[in-house]
């Protein structure tokens, strides 16, 4: 009996421990278990991966991801990523990579025991390849010119840092030939190609660039267009004076070369050329005007338009005409005088002068306007007989008077004709031949002497002298051009 008992006592204690034991396993906790997914989707930088945790050993999973290297058995103390912290598939973005090299990648998962690791795998990114272009067809061309340009149709795995076309006059051009460069980046581009040489056959290819190096699209030729003389018209002679004439022209075409030079040229001889006087007015096609200066009085001059490009210079129609001289009909009037050096308004190499009425204004006509003043109007040489008619005008006020005459008088759309001084007065006798319609008359000038007498000229024999204002004389207006 007494040994029943301890053989029971026995048992007892043997089922206490083996529970005691089995808590005790129940309560371990483990290091998690995870496997690492292949990697797909491999570029020259990135990759894709991945991994799966089939179990958190007891414990929260706080930690997974991918971790890698270039090296074998990669940790969490190389590159890495976080993806979460739950049990199951995972996938993760691989970045920052090299081209072309070997990497190791591990998944991991990591809980309150440490952290586990998955199965090794490898792979090797791609390599960075030249990108690729196509060349666009030639259009737009000149003698001189053409327009082109390209597709960067891939970037190789690299950024595009430059692209555009090359051309020569050999086949396979290069980077090292002419060059045009248009920006960066994949994409159509044009490309413009300048200072071409005429009726020459070119060769062009696209080109682009990378870290990898240059590539080219197909080659595609061309040939430049002739280039022949520039064609010009002359335009009609206008404005024509005692010294200056005003012309033209228009370039209709430029025979495919930039225009250099245009103008008109001219000489008192036939056939003028750019070896004679000429104008310079500018460059390119269309129309142009011409100023001819320095001419001398009562000559004929030829004209024509010339037009300068790379092959030489043509010329237009040539045009003719005769520069005023005193007699002439102009601006209302008939030139009786043209200034010379030391007169007052003389511009070198500019036409002015002095222009008559064709008709007397008044046969009995008095200096003053019924009282005797002083008007201020004292100049005698020449160019001061419009400031002396203003003076007279300002001081005498309305009325019928030598100076009120021709102050107001309006021919052919001309309103400032005046009372010429007595030099003036004088170089009109002269010439009074030539303008017509005088007498051997006494004439008034503008020139005053003092309150009662001013000047006058008999144009019988030329004669100046003074007289008072209150006398009747005749009165001829002059102006000025």
């Amino acid at each position: 009996m007494q040994y029943s008992k301890s053989i029971l006592f026995f048992l007892c204690l043997l089922v206490c421990i083996t529970s005691i034991v089995c808590d005790e396993k129940s309560d371990k906790k483990e290091a998690p278990t995870v496997t690492t997914a292949s990697i797909t989707s491999i570029t020259v930088t990135t990759a894709s991966g991945g991994g799966d945790v089939t179990a958190d050993g007891g414990a929260d999973i706080t930690a997974r991801g991918l971790c890698w290297s270039t090296s074998q058995n990669p940790t969490i103390e190389d590159s890495h990523t976080t993806e979460g912290s739950e049990i199951g598939p995972f996938a993760s973005s691989i970045t920052g990579l090299s081209p072309n090299t070997m990497y190791y990648v591990k998944a991991y998962a990591t809980n309150d025991v440490g952290t586990s690791y998955g199965n090794q795998v490898t792979f090797t990114t791609n390599p960075i390849l030249v990108p690729t272009v196509t060349t666009t067809t030639i259009t737009n061309i000149t003698s001189t010119s053409a327009s082109t340009g390209g597709n960067v149709t891939a970037d190789g795995g690299a950024p595009v840092t430059a692209r555009g076309v090359c051309w020569n006059t050999s086949a396979n051009p290069t980077i090292t030939d002419s060059i045009t460069s248009n920006g960066t980046g994949t994409g159509a581009y044009v490309s413009s190609m300048g200072n071409l040489l005429p009726n020459t056959t070119y060769y062009v290819r696209a080109y682009v660039t990378n870290s990898a190096g240059t590539n080219y699209g197909n080659e595609v030729s061309f040939a430049t267009g002739v280039v022949v003389l520039p064609t010009v018209t002359t335009a009609s002679m206008t404005n024509i004076t005692t010294a200056t004439a005003s012309s033209g022209g228009n370039v209709t075409a430029d025979g495919g070369a930039a225009v250099t030079a245009r103008g008109v040229c001219w000489s008192t001889s036939q056939n003028p050329t750019i070896a004679d006087a000429h104008t310079s007015n500018g460059t390119g096609t269309g129309l142009f005007i011409s100023s001819i200066t320095s001419l001398t009085p009562n000559t004929t001059y030829y004209v024509k338009a010339y037009v300068t490009n790379s092959v030489g210079t043509s010329y237009g129609s040539e045009e003719s005409f005769t520069t005023l001289t005193i007699g002439d009909s102009y601006q209302g009037g008939k030139i009786f005088y043209i200034l010379q050096p030391g007169d007052s308004g003389y511009v070198a190499g500019q036409s002015h002068g002095l222009i008559a009425a064709p008709t007397d204004q008044g046969t009995s006509i008095q200096w003053y306007n019924g009282s005797n003043i002083v008007t201020g109007a004292a100049g005698i040489a020449i160019g001061t007989g419009n400031t002396n008619t203003n003076a007279i005008v300002a001081a005498q006020g309305a009325g019928s008077y030598a100076a009120k005459l021709c102050y107001d008088l309006v021919l052919d759309s001309y309103n400032d004709w005046y009372l010429p001084s007595k030099d003036e007065l004088n170089k009109l006798y002269v010439n009074k031949a030539v303008v017509g319609g005088f007498g051997d008359s006494n004439y008034w000038s503008s020139s005053e002497d003092n309150v009662y007498i001013a000047e006058y000229q008999y144009f019988g024999d030329g004669g100046q002298y003074s007289s008072f204002k209150y006398e009747s004389y005749y009165v001829r207006a002059i102006r000025a051009f």
